[in-house]
């Protein structure tokens, strides 16, 4: 019987079980429109590979249980938040992935520390307007 696991082990499945949190708030989100006077007030590179990452983790479906492309829910989110679409959602996820250095960390590793802190990071960058 094992009684522990690697550091490596922990580090994946709490990414993984991350990922699918933020798939959730993702989720959240998709379920708003433009109306609800949402606002995104963090960075587009953030908001754009939160968002793929959510779509990575092919939780995010239609009605009929079909994962949502990632172009549809760039889409869709940008709508709810105000913000334009960009013409290359797909560079923008990239560029914050590879990001480096103590002061520029990609949005996963920040958000990994804002939830073991007991936060919903995501919904801590969308502010609600009184409009």
């Amino acid at each position: 019987m094992r009684t522990h696991f690697s550091e490596n082990e922990g580090t994946m499945m709490n990414r993984r079980q991350a990922e699918h949190q933020l798939a959730h708030e993702v989720g959240r989100v998709l379920g708003h429109t433009a109306t609800d006077n949402l606002h995104w007030k963090g960075s587009l590179v953030d908001l754009m590979e939160a968002l793929h990452t959510a779509y990575t983790t092919y939780l995010l479906t239609d009605d009929e249980g079909i994962s949502l492309s990632f172009i549809h829910i760039v889409s869709r989110v940008c709508a709810v938040l105000h913000v334009v679409t960009p013409s290359n959602p797909y560079e923008l996820a990239a560029r914050g992935s590879r990001r480096k250095g103590l002061h520029s960390l990609p949005y996963m590793t920040r958000y990994l520390r804002r939830l073991s802190a007991g936060k919903e990071p995501l919904w801590e960058q969308i502010e609600t307007s009184d409009c």
